[in-house]
């Protein structure tokens, strides 16, 4: 490519990074291809000549090039799983499938073989987190290790581009909590389509919160790796930015963005992500708790438990029915009706801890423990998935 051209790109990426329409018709303009009958987008010539000039190109010659195309790819991601409504107008019927597939070329492109973690730079690592917190369907795929869908695939990404592009950006305090965030509100939505189902059950809450633990296990290793990779294993940096991106993950997947104030809620366009998000204005927004979020995470799906009212009413099977005995804690709260609404982003880490006391000890009733169990175990199982995830041949290129 000759140096006018050159200047080109990095112009044209300069100009669009804060223009989400522009930046996804750069990346996959309208014209230049067609939704197929599975929602995929099929890309035409010219789309696929741009990605091949943009992933071919020696960036080392245009150092400020870089943090340009992330911050453009993160732009266009915000168009993922986004439809024309009434609310969000402006939205082109085709922006989701095209969204997809440019985050789909950008997450093998930067989690692929030609980048190590020392390429990337602070602002790479807080764009390329904006892309995967729009991705979040596949980062929950691969820390499920589920298969990824086409739509993912056909854009070339596979498992291990997922986990080392999470990797690559682990060691960054605001990149992990954008893709808590993202990661989050994904599996915020996922509880509250299961759980409206009329026919909805304990099953239903158990499998979302197995996949919640998932993720959140998935995400702690990879973060792990890479501290331990830079010999800052244990360390407070490491500590800090594990626990603080857990319990972001678990207090939005509990509320949803909505929970967020106007000052961290400008970062977002509706349930997508527009731009990094800086740590310390999402925990000041809603609270985090500062416990161990494992503990968290399973008091947050007892409160959820008791707030669906998954717990018997007439049970005989034991005395210490949950719904009785929870009435005795602080954090348990009632509606004007009378029933269970608990506040779970709300739950202090000494509240997390007593509430997992009391699921141990005051619930007698086999009726309810049986529920509480089955909450239990569906967290032990997600952690054993994410882990594994992480720690199997689809995961990090540890580079």
């Amino acid at each position: 490519m000759n140096g006018s051209a050159s200047d080109s790109v990095d112009e044209a990426l300069a100009a669009i990074g804060d223009d989400p329409q522009a930046a996804l018709e750069y990346l996959t303009p309208e014209g230049d291809g067609s939704v197929d009958g599975d929602g995929v987008w099929v890309p035409g010539q010219t789309t696929v000549d741009r990605w091949t000039m943009l992933t071919s190109r020696d960036w080392g010659k245009h150092a400020p090039g870089l943090d340009a195309l992330t911050a453009v790819t993160g732009a266009a991601s915000s168009f993922r799983n986004r439809a024309p409504s009434e609310t969000d107008p402006d939205v082109p019927t085709t922006a989701d499938a095209r969204a997809t597939y440019a985050c789909g070329r950008a997450m093998s492109y930067f989690g692929g073989e030609g980048f190590t973690k020392k390429d990337f730079t602070d602002t790479m690592k807080t764009n390329l987190a904006v892309v995967m917190a729009n991705s979040s369907q596949d980062v929950s795929t691969a820390a499920a290790r589920r298969s990824l869908g086409r739509g993912a695939t056909s854009a070339g990404l596979a498992a291990t581009d997922i986990a080392s592009l999470i990797y690559r950006f682990g060691d960054h305090q605001d990149a992990m909590t954008t893709l808590a965030t993202g990661l989050g509100q994904y599996h915020h939505n996922k509880l509250e389509e299961a759980m409206n189902d009329p026919d909805a059950g304990k099953g239903n809450l158990s499998n979302e919160y197995r996949r919640v633990a998932a993720s959140s296990f998935y995400l702690q290793t990879l973060s792990e790796f890479r501290f331990a990779d830079d010999k800052k294993k244990d360390s407070e940096e490491q500590t800090t930015t594990v626990d603080t991106s857990l319990s972001v993950l678990n207090a939005v997947s509990a509320a949803g963005l909505t929970a967020l104030t106007d000052e961290a809620a400008a970062f977002t366009t509706g349930s997508t992500i527009a731009k990094p998000l800086v740590s310390s204005q999402v925990t000041d927004a809603l609270g985090t708790s500062t416990g161990d979020p494992y503990t968290g995470l399973k008091a947050q799906s007892y409160a959820a438990g008791l707030n669906y009212g998954l717990f018997s009413t007439d049970s005989d099977k034991g005395r210490q029915r949950a719904i009785d005995t929870a009435k005795d804690h602080d954090w348990y709260h009632e509606d004007e009706n009378g029933n269970p609404a608990i506040d779970t982003t709300a739950l202090t880490g000494d509240q997390a801890s007593d509430a997992v006391t009391w699921m141990n000890d005051q619930v007698t009733n086999s009726d309810d423990k049986g529920v509480l169990n089955d909450l239990e175990e569906s967290i032990t199982t997600g952690e054993d998935l994410g882990k594994d995830s992480a720690e199997s041949n689809n995961g990090p290129r540890r580079t």
